[in-house]
This record gives C-alpha cells, sequence and structure tokens, in this order.
C-alpha cells in the first residue's frame, strides 16, 4: 500500500517547525559567535563549521521529534526557542562570572546568594537585561510571524513530498557541518577549549579547561593526613580560651581600614598618593591575600586570626578574637561603616552593636554613607567626646568602606584617569569596555584616598589598611568577585604604619590572618596561646615556612599558597576540597594565577602533596 500523503495542515505545521529550527539555529550562531565579550583567535573553516552544527544540531533532534507527534507542536517550538534562550544566558553568565547556567555551582548562587546581592543590581545592569530581552522578544515576534507566512506559502507546493525532502536535506546538511571537525577532532577540542564562548556546545560545560592532573606512580605518592572532629574541637576550645596575659601601660589607638575591592596596583602615588606614603614609611605587605574571595571569608580572617575555612564554624565565627581580646586589654571599640547588609552575608556574628563600644552603620547613600563614616570613626578615636581633664581608655576602631565597590563611587574633582566609564556602564563588559571601567575604579580609589586622608596623620596613631578582597576585571575571564580563587579576586594591599612600626617591605606571601597577631604585638598585648591563630606576627625579623589557605565564596574549597615565592611561573596554589563541619580534604589541583587548572608532571606532584600535608600538619598539630 503506497504512503499516505501528508495532510495540508500537518504540511504546514511541519514546515513551520522547520522554518522556526532555521531561525532559532541561526540566532544560536549570531549570539554565540556576533558577542564582543572576547576578541576570537582566527580559526579555519572546519572550525567555522563545527560551530554551525552546534547551533543546529539540538533543532535537528527537535525538528524530527515533531515530525512524529503533531500533537506536540507548541511544544517543539518551545523547546527550539529555549535552546537560544539557554545559551543566550549561559553565555552571559559564564563571562559575567565563570560558572555555567547548568551547574551546581550556579544552583549553589541563584538558590543561597542571589537575594543577599539584589541591592547591588545598578540600573545599568537592568538597562543592559532589559535590552536584550526586548530585542529577543522583537527579534523572534517578526521571525515568528514571518514561519506562519513562509509555511502557509511553501505548503500550497507539494504537500505531501517538498516538506519531507526539505526536512531530509536540511538534516544532512547540519550533520554535513561536522565531518571536517570531526576528521581534525584533537585541533576542533583545543578551540572550543579555549573559545568556549563561540561553541553553543559550551553550556554543558564538557569543553571547559578542566585539567586532570597526571597521576604520579604509586611508590611515589605521598599519602595526605586527615584530620578528626576531635582535632577541630580542640583547635576551636585553643582559640576559645586564648585570653590576654599582659599589656603595656600606654597602648596606642588602633584604626583598621577596611576598603571594599581593593586591589595592590592602586597602592600608586598617581592613584592613592596618601596612603602611598604612608605604605613607604610602614610594614607594607607586597603579596598579601585576603581570607576569600569575598567580603565576609575576608572580615573573619581580621578579626579572627584564623584562615576562612573556620568561617562555618559557629563556635567560631560568633566570637570574634579581635574584639575578645583587645576588650580585654582595656580597649574601646568602635565600628563604623557606610552599609548595613552583614545579616545577608552571614557577617553578623561578628558584626554587630554587642560587639562594640560604639556601632555605627546605616544604608549605603554613595558617597556621603561613607564620608559620614568617616567622620564618626574620627571623632570616635579623638579626644573631643570626653572632658580636658579625664583620660579615656585607648581604642580600635574600624572603619568600613565602599566607594571601591562597583559600580565604583567617584567625585567629579577626582576623574583625572581618563576615558572613565559611566556609573551605570553595562555589565558584563568585554575588553573594549575594560580600559574606561578600570580607570573608573582607579579614580573610585583616588576620591577614597583623599577622603581618608584625615585619618593617617596622628603619628600616636596604629594604622592598617586592607582589602576585604580583590577584584576581577577579565583577567580571570570573569567580572568583579566571589567566584573564582585567582590572583585578581584574592590578593589585596595590606598596609600598617604608627609608633614602632619600622619600615619594610615583605615580599612573601602574607595573608588577613596575619593582621590580628601583628596587631597585638604591636600594641604590646601578650596572649596565652599565640598559636591558637592560624596567621603570624609579621613585625618580627623572621618567620617559619608555613601555608596560607585562602577559602572559596560558593564551594567548601580553598586554594594552598605557601609564603615562600613561586615554586614554577604559572603556580598560583593547590586547589582542594576541605570542609570541618564533616571533617573531609581532598585535593583538586593546582591553578595558576588565573584561577585556571594547570598540567603537572609527577615530580610536581610530590611537591604539592607535600604542601597539602604542611597546611593539615600545622593546622592540625600533634
Amino acid at each position: 500500500m503506497p504512503p499516505q500523503p501528508t495532510p495540508p495542515d500537518d504540511a504546514c505545521l511541519l514546515w513551520r517547525q522547520l522554518l522556526w529550527a532555521t531561525f532559532v539555529g541561526v540566532a544560536v550562531l549570531a549570539v554565540t559567535c556576533g558577542h564582543r565579550f572576547t576578541i576570537p583567535s582566527e580559526s579555519g573553516l572546519s572550525i567555522a563549521a563545527w560551530r554551525v552544527f552546534q547551533a543546529f544540531f539540538p533543532v535537528a533532534i527537535l525538528v524530527h521529534l515533531g515530525r512524529w507527534k503533531f500533537s506536540g507542536h507548541r511544544w517543539i517550538l518551545a523547546a527550539m526557542t529555549l535552546w537560544w534562550m539557554w545559551v543566550l544566558a549561559d553565555l552571559l553568565i559564564f563571562h559575567w562570572i565563570g560558572i555555567r547556567l547548568m551547574s551546581a555551582d550556579a544552583w549553589n548562587l541563584f538558590s543561597t546568594r542571589v537575594p543577599s546581592l539584589v541591592p547591588y543590581v545598578t540600573p545599568g545592569m537592568m538597562f543592559r537585561l532589559a535590552s536584550v530581552i526586548a530585542a529577543m522578544f522583537s527579534i523572534g515576534w517578526t521571525c515568528h510571524r514571518l514561519t506562519h507566512f513562509l509555511a502557509r506559502s511553501f505548503e500550497t507546493q507539494n504537500p505531501s513530498k517538498s516538506i519531507h525532502a526539505a526536512t531530509y536535506a536540511w538534516t544532512l546538511g547540519v550533520l554535513a557541518t561536522a565531518l571536517p571537525a570531526l576528521a581534525t577532532w584533537s585541533s576542533t577540542q583545543r578551540n572550543m577549549t579555549s573559545e568556549p564562548s563561540r561553541h553553543a556546545f559550551g553550556v554543558i560545560g564538557w569543553f571547559d579547561d578542566h585539567v586532570v592532573e597526571t597521576q604520579a606512580k604509586e611508590p611515589h605518592v605521598i599519602p595526605v593526613p586527615s584530620f578528626t572532629t576531635e582535632d577541630v574541637a580542640l583547635r576551636t576550645r585553643g582559640f576559645r580560651f586564648n585570653v590576654v596575659q599582659e599589656t603595656r601601660p600606654t597602648a596606642p589607638d588602633v584604626l583598621l581600614v577596611v576598603v571594599e575591592s581593593l586591589r595592590p596596583e592602586l597602592i600608586h602615588p598617581s592613584v592613592m598618593p596618601n596612603v602611598h606614603a604612608q605604605a613607604t614609611q610602614g610594614l607594607w605587605m607586597s603579596r598579601h591575600h585576603s581570607g576569600g574571595n569575598a567580603s565576609s571569608l575576608g572580615l573573619f580572617s581580621l578579626v579572627s586570626g584564623l584562615d576562612a575555612i573556620w568561617f562555618y564554624l559557629a563556635d567560631v565565627r560568633f566570637s570574634p578574637a579581635m574584639n575578645r581580646l583587645f576588650k580585654q586589654a582595656g580597649y574601646e571599640l568602635g565600628f563604623f561603616a557606610g552599609a548595613d547588609d552583614w545579616d545577608a552575608f552571614q557577617m553578623e556574628a561578628f558584626i554587630h552593636a554587642n560587639a562594640y563600644n560604639r556601632f555605627e552603620t546605616e544604608p549605603r547613600n554613595g558617597l556621603a554613607s561613607d564620608r559620614h563614616a568617616i567622620d564618626s570613626a574620627q571623632t570616635f578615636l579623638s579626644r573631643t567626646d570626653l572632658p580636658d581633664d579625664e583620660q579615656r581608655s585607648p581604642r580600635l576602631a574600624v572603619l568600613y568602606l565602599y566607594a571601591t565597590h562597583a559600580p565604583f563611587l567617584i567625585a567629579p574633582e577626582h576623574i583625572r584617569d581618563l576615558p572613565s566609564a559611566g556609573a551605570n556602564y553595562p555589565l558584563p563588559f568585554g575588553p573594549d569596555s575594560r580600559n574606561a571601567i578600570w580607570n573608573r575604579y582607579r579614580n573610585s580609589a583616588r576620591t577614597l584616598d583623599a577622603m581618608i586622608a584625615p585619618l593617617l596623620k596622628d603619628p600616636n596613631r596604629l594604622v592598617a589598611i586592607v582589602g576585604d578582597h580583590g577584584e576581577s576585571f577579565l583577567e580571570d575571564g570573569t567580572i568583579g568577585h566571589g567566584t573564582r580563587l585567582s590572583a585578581a579576586q584574592v590578593r589585596t594591599p595590606a598596609i600598617l604604619f604608627g609608633p614602632q612600626v619600622a619600615h619594610r617591605k615583605l615580599d612573601f606571601n602574607t595573608s588577613h590572618a596575619d593582621l590580628l597577631p601583628t596587631l597585638l604585638s604591636l600594641t604590646g598585648i601578650q596572649v596565652s596561646d599565640p598559636d591558637s591563630f592560624d596567621g603570624f606576627d609579621l613585625s618580627v625579623d623572621s618567620l617559619p615556612p608555613r601555608v596560607l589557605a585562602i577559602a572559596d565564596y560558593l564551594r567548601e574549597q580553598a586554594i594552598l599558597i605557601p609564603n615562600e615565592a613561586d615554586l614554577a611561573p604559572t603556580f598560583f596554589g593547590l586547589q582542594v576540597e576541605i570542609s570541618l563541619l564533616k571533617p573531609h580534604f581532598q585535593i583538586i589541583g593546582t591553578r595558576s594565577r588565573q584561577g585556571n587548572p594547570r598540567h603537572s608532571s609527577n615530580e610536581e606532584l610530590i611537591t604539592h602533596r607535600q604542601i597539602a600535608r604542611k597546611y593539615l600538619d600545622q593546622t592540625f598539630p600533634d
């Protein structure tokens, strides 16, 4: 019995599916190859054909599914449209924060972190998002109407054969575009790894730069020591029972200035001349790291003297050593900030009114809130709030400033680096916008430097200036912070100056955990158990070798960095999975300064396991 001809209405539906699949494939190809987030390298015809194949293959499958079940026609068209939307959304997210839309990291971010990030959404972000949605809707609606018109036109021509012939020819054409790339698969795979945002299949993350270290031969493997719940409890008790044993008769006031997203490059006479002048007269940590790649982790390390892997232990987080020990030494404590969103980032444990004698915070209000915080800190540290004949206790003030947080606030008189982007610059941005946004960041730091200058003039005041974390401007392929354990996101300046602080520039790796032990030493406060800190006193002439642990905001991971010089030009640190709540430790692999995986030889693997052993031995000594 001869095959039945396709009814006219069904033929029209099939034409609509085929035409819409063609449009979606072209749209996906335009998204992946036409965006300007990265500058594409030269690629051959086979790579170009392979990019076409990736854009069209998913909708080709849907076209054939639609031929088998006409009742699901609308679902087939919707699924095709979702393929386009998925690729576009993944492209934006991957370029911005370096994670895939369909990944455990993305789920963790969107389910637990997004509500706390809503206040940081700028008009520029909303405008960019609205523009993309409007453009997609406009283009999609126009092409949707066009498919209706063309489908009716084609269906009137030979409905029983032309749609089938066109579908098979179209499908064969899609499959043929894959053949040149498959014939030279190794070079194709390298191109996908080097330019993941230009390949539609990049959304599944299979071709991201995941480098697996070559396993060392069994005789050379150095077992990594483990640790137990009892080990964690012992360290926790030592931390909580550490008390002040001796103080000086006269102690200096202390000012700890924490600056949002401050990178080391900004401590330069052309950008922050006031801070730079003090850096050249005091202790300047030139290879300094935050406790992690986010504010909560960085500030935790500062007030506890611990690596931020301890952040999630409530017994530790709710007992900041800095507050406890300085109060025991007779200090009055003040906290001043131009922001009040501590609860959203789990910082309310160590930033709250009961932890300080004076606690003044307010909602973010541009530079005005920072200026008010600076004035309040200056008043607290001065003697103007006491009668002339009354002596007061020494004081410690923590000043938290937001001017250099995106979108980087600037006073008009400090716009000197040009071109300087406007406050509503688009996010994510590409290489062509990077210079203007970097200049805005520099101008913002110049504004902040002028604002804090009056606080730096008292010769009897011990002052520490640090960033809470770094900030990425595409150096690691992302924008901002909190997403990668890269040098751009975790390195920050650290400067300490004041009475009895000798000028010295430290060229070895240090971290925020070192600041509290150093401040205690310089103020003459001796504690019962200095070993309860992870950090060291940096004011001494020499330090024993150690390994820093810089924690990750999104994952239970950290990067281990020896405090001596780099082991290899491409080596930044050893990334590990670590949990103290349920004791667990596993080596993931080595990372470059960009936070990317790197290959390691068998000889290097031995050194890397030694780094892991050394870190656990120093953290949980016998």
